[in-house]
This record gives structure tokens, C-alpha cells and sequence, in this order.
């Protein structure tokens, strides 16, 4: 180790030994020689731009060791280190595992996505000596780094552990064979140019009202080598061919003065990208201020996908999910308290599900709330409101699918057997019928002949965009262990929308797959 390291490996120790208040008699010297490594050390399964996965800092081997220290490199242009977890935000710690009754101090490190590095972090046992002992060859956690995967690569990406120390009688042992990881993403293709998409709420707006388009949905360039992200957006919203609005905001209020049809076009510019724009141009149907008697029924739940318009659709329901609707009785545009509305509510085979009446208030809102049933019609449902205004019958109405909000449609092995000691992968197919975007947690399970778990995989923060129906492939192998059973196996795929321990729910009922496992 150079010199320059050394005094700076010696003046963090310093600290820490202040710290912790671990000045103390050292007890008799250490023989064992600790490990640290990262699990799992291959992550593949044709990770992608947006793709998000976890590795964990893993210990084992150690003898009376009381305070460790560690950090992680990894590449830039491929990986960003969204957070780490450590200390008493980790489940199963190695103190927390072998010393669960003594207090421990966490120091964090900081993240550097653009040098591509998370600084030292280190835990000790508060003014503890001895430490804690287990040479069993038992694996420990010491840190989980969370990633998103920002770029392709034609190869693997290297994690790799910094110089790293575990302080115990032996003091500083400094191991300098740090065992890394690696992370495959899918092969670079070709370089191709950004795409423009846009949407606009309300759906169908009122002239003299703001209108906001947002053209989140867009996606960047690619250089060949590295995504090239929009950095442009133009709007031309009376379609004149002059640039009404030019921004780096994905996000663009306006307000059109008159009823009408517009043809409102969109242009992303990215820089670098073949070719660096893309436009694209869709019809806004702009209306008159409702005159006379009016309804308009919405579901404020779902905001901003409430169905506010007429005759517009809101966003999906799950089974057993409440539904609030809300009609707004107006005569010329001022509310109308004390009107008797009417609800009719039918599923996608056309059976009524609901008959409701409610009074309108003195903003003119009526409410009624039901529930989804447990085991609901899937497909279209619509919903009526109905009321009777100065001898006028005005009605809207609103349609919204119903099913599974996130389901998983299947789980496939990627080979029909494996062996022993080889690494398994599958492919799952997720469907999402929302109109916005979902976050899910997806874990995979597989248990071998006997009913034995031999391995899971949890994949955290998963982004499954509205309309979604496809193949997600998994991002981490999980690794058939020697003393796993032979013969048939199943692997279970579930969607939650966080991990059960942190209060998850599932999204849809698990989906489960047969294989063999066979002799190396």
C-alpha cells in the first residue's frame, strides 16, 4: 500500500477508534483471515437502460472483529448507485445477527455517480473488545447497494471493493485481494434517435382553461456507445409552424382561448443521438364552456387519470379496491345544490353491478363510494351519472378496466433443466393496465423436489409502464446450491407493491413454472 494511503487508512482508523471508545487491552492474536465479497458476484439476465437491481457486502471468516471498513467502484457510464443500506436500515446485520444486544455505530459513504464510486463506509460495536467470531464460512451482511443500470455495455461492467480493513487484534488488517462482481447488460444496438410522445390532462379541456402536456413518456438517442438524453422539448400548440414554447421541462402548461381542434405538435431534440430529434403531432379537441344544465362524473381518486371530460376514461381498478364517484351538477357553470343524481354502474359483460342515488351540495357534488368485487368481471366497466336540470336530462359517462393492476402473465425458465451448481434464469411476462406508470416489487422463488426454498430473488423499484404487456427478463441468476434435490422443481414469480416485511401487498396472484434439476 502506498504511503499516501496508509496515512490516510490511519487517521480514519484513529477516529473510529475515538469514537467507538475501543482503547482497550487487545486480547490474544487473530489466525483467521477475513473475506469480504459481493453476493451475488454475476448479475445477468439482459439488463437494460431503466432496469434497477441490488448487490449485497457480504463478510465471513472472522475472528474478534469489532469494526469494519469498505467501499465500492463500479462504472459510471453503465451503473448509478441509487442508496445504500447499512447499519439499523439493514435487515440482518452481522452485529445485528451476532451481537444483537450491543450498540453499534454506522458511518456512512457518500455516493459519486459521476466518478462512479460510494466513499468508505464502516460499522463498529460500541467500545467492544473482543469482537465478534464466526468461521463457520457463514456469509454476513454488511452493506446492500442499490443500482440503476443508465447505459448498455458490450461486456460485463465491473462492482469492485475498494481497499478495505477489519479492525481486530491484529488491529488494521488491510486485505488487498478484493473480490469484486460484474454486471451484464444487453449488447449496445445501433445508434437510433429520440422518440417524442406526449399526453395532455384534461383529456378534453374547456377553452380559458390550463392545460398540461406533459411529454414524460418520450425517450432518448443513442450514440452507439451512450444513451444521449433529450435535453429540448418543442411545442407548437395552434399549429402554425412556429415554435410556441421551446424548454428543457418535460412538463408545458397552456391555455387555447377558443373551442376547436387542434393540431398540436411536439419536437425532442437530443443532442448526439442518429438522428438527434423526432416529432410528432396529435389532435387536441378543445370545447365551448358548457352552457344550460351539465353534468361531468370523475372518480378524484385516480387523479390525474380521473375522467373529468365528457365521456372520458379513468384510470383501472383492482379487485376489492374502493370506488368514490363524484358528479358535479352545474347550470351554466354555476353549481346546482340539491339534486337528486343517478349511478348506474356495469361490468364488461354488461350486467349492472350498482344502482346509487346521491344530492348534489352546495357545490353542486353528489358522492357514492362501492367496492370492487373479490372476484370481478376483467375487462371495460362504465359508469352513468344521470340528473334532471330545469326540465333538461343531461348524463356523462366514464369507462375504467377493471383486473389486476400489475399481473404477472407468466414465468419461464430460460432452459427447460439445469445442473447443480449452475446458474438459473427466467423470463417473466408483466402486464399493466393502468394509464400511469406502477412501481413493483417482483420476487422469484424457486424450491427444488422436495419443497426446500434453494434460492430468491427480489427485484425492488420495478417502473412497469401504463399499457405495458410483455417480457421482463430477470436481472439477477439465482445459483442451484450442491445439496439441492434432483428432479422437479418450481419457480414462483409474485408482484407486490413493496416487500411483504415492509407492509407489501401482492398486486395479482403468483404465477409458477415446472423444470429439472439435474447432476453436474
Amino acid at each position: 500500500m502506498k504511503g499516501k494511503t496508509k496515512t490516510k487508512m490511519s487517521t480514519i482508523l484513529a477516529v473510529l477508534l475515538m469514537t467507538l471508545g475501543m482503547f482497550a487491552v487487545l486480547p490474544a492474536y487473530s489466525q483467521v483471515t477475513p473475506t469480504m465479497y459481493i453476493d451475488p458476484a454475476y448479475v445477468n439476465g439482459g439488463l437494460k437502460p431503466g432496469n434497477t437491481f441490488e448487490v449485497t457486502l457480504m463478510i465471513k471468516n472472522f475472528e474478534d472483529m469489532y469494526l469494519w471498513q469498505a467501499g465500492l467502484s463500479f462504472s459510471p457510464s453503465v451503473l448509478e448507485c441509487t442508496s445504500v443500506d447499512g447499519g439499523t436500515a439493514l435487515t440482518d446485520d452481522v452485529f445485528d445477527v451476532l451481537a444483537p444486544t450491543l450498540g453499534t455505530l454506522f458511518i456512512p459513504g457518500a455516493i459519486d455517480n459521476v466518478a462512479g464510486n460510494v466513499g468508505y463506509s464502516s460499522q463498529g460495536l460500541m467500545g467492544v473488545v473482543p469482537g465478534v467470531t464466526d468461521t463457520s464460512g457463514t456469509g454476513f451482511k454488511l452493506l446492500v447497494f442499490h443500482f440503476k443500470v443508465i447505459g448498455y455495455t458490450q461486456s460485463s461492467s465491473p462492482i469492485d471493493i475498494k481497499t478495505y480493513f477489519v479492525l481486530d487484534s491484529e488491529g488494521a488488517k488491510t486485505i488487498p485481494d478484493a473480490i469484486g462482481g460484474a454486471v451484464e447488460t444487453v449488447v449496445a444496438p445501433a445508434p437510433y434517435g429520440p422518440t417524442a410522445a406526449f399526453s395532455w390532462l384534461p383529456i378534453i379541456p374547456i377553452e380559458g382553461t390550463e392545460v398540461t402536456f406533459d411529454a414524460s413518456a418520450s425517450l432518448g438517442g443513442f450514440d452507439g456507445t451512450s444513451m444521449c438524453p433529450i435535453t429540448e422539448y418543442s411545442w407548437d400548440f395552434d399549429g402554425d409552424l412556429v415554435w410556441d414554447v421551446v424548454t428543457g421541462s418535460k412538463v408545458t402548461p397552456y391555455t387555447f382561448p377558443t373551442a376547436g381542434d387542434y393540431g398540436v405538435t411536439l419536437e425532442v431534440y437530443a443532442p448526439g443521438a442518429t438522428p438527434d430529434t423526432d416529432s410528432i403531432t396529435k389532435t387536441v379537441k378543445v370545447i365551448p364552456p358548457p352552457m344550460g344544465a351539465a353534468i361531468d362524473l370523475t372518480a378524484p381518486d385516480q387523479a390525474p387519470h380521473d375522467g373529468e371530460g365528457p365521456d372520458v376514461e379513468c384510470d383501472a381498478f383492482a379487485p376489492q379496491q374502493l370506488v368514490r364517484l363524484c358528479a358535479k351538477v352545474t347550470y351554466n357553470l354555476d353549481p346546482v345544490e340539491g339534486k337528486l343524481v343517478g349511478f348506474e354502474v356495469t361490468d364488461a359483460d354488461g350486467n349492472c353491478v350498482t344502482y346509487r342515488t346521491a344530492t348534489t351540495n352546495a357545490y353542486g357534488i353528489a358522492l357514492v363510494n362501492f367496492r370492487i368485487p373479490s372476484m370481478p368481471v376483467f375487462g371495460t366497466w362504465m359508469a352513468t351519472a344521470i340528473v334532471d336540470v330545469a326540465e333538461t336530462t343531461v348524463a356523462d359517462t366514464m369507462t375504467f378496466e377493471v383486473g389486476w393492476m400489475i399481473e404477472i402473465i407468466s414465468v419461464a425458465p430460460t432452459y427447460s433443466a439445469y445442473n447443480k451448481c449452475n446458474d438459473m434464469y427466467f423470463e417473466l411476462t408483466i402486464k399493466n393496465i393502468a394509464l400511469s406508470t406502477k412501481i413493483a416489487t417482483l420476487t422469484v422463488v424457486v424450491y427444488d423436489e422436495c419443497g426446500v426454498p434453494i434460492g430468491q430473488v427480489v427485484i425492488p423499484d420495478w417502473a412497469v409502464e401504463a399499457g405495458f404487456n410483455g417480457a421482463y427478463a430477470t436481472i439477477t441468476a439465482i445459483h442451484v446450491p450442491t445439496w439441492a434435490f434432483i428432479g422437479t422443481a418450481t419457480v414462483y414469480a409474485n408482484a407486490y407493491t413493496a416487500l411483504p416485511s415492509t407492509g407489501g401487498v401482492p398486486y395479482c396472484p403468483e404465477a409458477d413454472a415446472g423444470f429439472l434439476i439435474e447432476i453436474a
